[in-house]
């Protein structure tokens, strides 16, 4: 018995020893070939955190491969794509600026499955990213991986808005008439930060509720991500619906702002947030130039190691499990709680109804 034993230990010590040569010479292989290949072209999210990281970070990892990175709204992306291949040319490596387009791409059939692209054992692990149905966020599971997930939620200056003020209403304190013309929104009918709050507060405030904020809160609709980070660090607003405003408003802290700047979110709580990935999410497209290339910059922004870092210059947790959360105490995801999650494809006509709804209210006030 011994002896069997001690025979199906050494088999299965020299399966994972073959399996690990394994993945490590297609990793190398693969390594050798994006090198000579000696670009990835990639379409990037419009966080300049993501960006300013990404490229650095990427450049001394490979620094035989040139990440050529563009930033082209979701909509002019997806425009810029089909007329391209209309006429035979296959110019983009990977999609990496949110969901949208690649729901419209891939049932073009532009966009290719990302699973078989990964090859690194800790980016295949599937129960690091909490399941595979968690992490890829299209109906089909197939070709949209979905990086970050963290709570998404109104932000507020403390400075100006008593946080147990907050803590009391909760969202309901953005109908506040003591806020009203304090409150600044990215425009959701404009595909970024602030597109899913449309159906976030539709959702946690009623119908009555957001044609309460949109008509009688003289919300700020703001077309630019910074803008609205601007005017909260100007004083202008005090509360902001969409960016990340936290690590983007650093730069302008840094700087002095005019106003004292103390910023939390209204809450973590399902009734007061939503999971959002902000963006943050990777796909290949198909018949691209540099496959080996975009294989490589797909293993290596997924990485254990590369996901903590990215987390914490993005001030928004990974989605992988096995990383430390970057969210301020009170402000990470509840264990068990169901959270709504507009990005999801499933989540798609709702939110765009949502959407919609936004954009009647806003032309019926004077």
């Amino acid at each position: 018995m011994n002896r069997i034993v001690l025979a199906f230990l050494a088999l299965v010590s020299f399966a994972s020893a073959a399996f690990a040569q394994d993945w490590k010479v297609e990793w190398d292989r693969t390594v050798a070939a994006a090198e000579e290949e000696g670009t990835v072209i990639v379409d990037e999210v419009s966080d300049r955190a993501w960006q300013q990281f990404v490229t650095r970070e990427f450049a001394a990892a490979f620094p035989k491969i040139k990440l050529d990175g563009s930033r082209i709204s979701p909509p002019d992306f997806v425009a810029r794509v089909r007329v391209e291949r209309a006429s035979g040319k296959y110019l983009w490596d990977v999609a990496a600026a949110g969901p949208n387009p690649v729901y419209a791409l891939y049932k073009d059939g532009a966009v290719d499955p990302i699973l078989p692209e990964l090859i690194l054992p800790e980016v295949k692990d599937e129960a690091a990213w909490g399941g595979w149905d968690q992490a890829l966020i299209d109906v089909q599971h197939r070709y949209v991986f979905s990086m970050s997930a963290y709570i998404s939620s109104p932000f507020y200056n403390a400075a100006f808005v008593p946080p147990e003020k907050v803590q009391q209403q909760g969202l309901k304190i953005l109908l506040d008439p003591t806020y009203k013309g304090k409150i600044a929104w990215q425009d959701p009918a404009t595909p970024g930060s602030g597109h899913s709050f449309a159906l976030d507060l539709r959702t946690n405030l009623g119908d009555e509720g957001l044609k309460k904020l949109v008509v009688d809160q003289a919300v700020r609709f703001q077309q630019n991500m910074q803008t609205v980070v601007e005017d909260m660090a100007r004083g202008t607003v005090w509360f902001t619906i969409g960016p990340a405003t936290r690590s983007l408003i650093a730069p302008y802290v840094q700087a002095g702002a005019g106003v004292k700047i103390d910023l939390h979110i209204i809450g973590n709580a399902p009734e007061s947030s939503h999971l959002t990935d902000g963006g943050n999410t990777v796909s290949v497209m198909n018949k691209r130039p540099h496959p080996n290339a975009a294989r490589v910059f797909v293993n290596w922004i997924l990485q254990k190691d590369v996901q903590y870092r990215l987390a914490k210059a993005m001030d928004e947790d990974s989605r992988r499990n096995d990383i430390p959360t970057v969210s301020a105490p009170g402000e990470g995801r509840l264990p068990g709680a169901k959270y709504l999650a507009p990005p999801r494809e499933e989540e798609a006509a709702a939110l765009e109804e949502a959407v919609g709804y936004v954009k009647q209210l806003r032309r019926s006030t004077p």
